[in-house]
């Protein structure tokens, strides 16, 4: 089965974390080794959050393109 991540990373620490994308991996293993292959550079920190993880408190609602 495959799960939806969040990838999060930073290149300084002063920096923000902030999202660099979503992957879809088998196990948090094969998600982290995607995480490496596709997100390349010098980064202090890369995360990633399993999408079922997730515990909104705020979010905005997207507008659909049929309005």
């Amino acid at each position: 089965m495959m799960r939806s991540y969040l990838v999060f990373g930073r290149r300084e620490y002063p920096e923000p974390l902030t999202e660099q994308g979503v992957l879809q991996a088998a196990s948090d293993e094969a998600a982290r080794r995607a995480a490496l292959e596709n997100h390349l550079g010098p980064w202090i920190e890369l995360v990633l959050i399993p999408e079922e993880k997730i515990r909104w408190v705020l979010r905005s609602e997207e507008k659909s393109d049929e309005s």
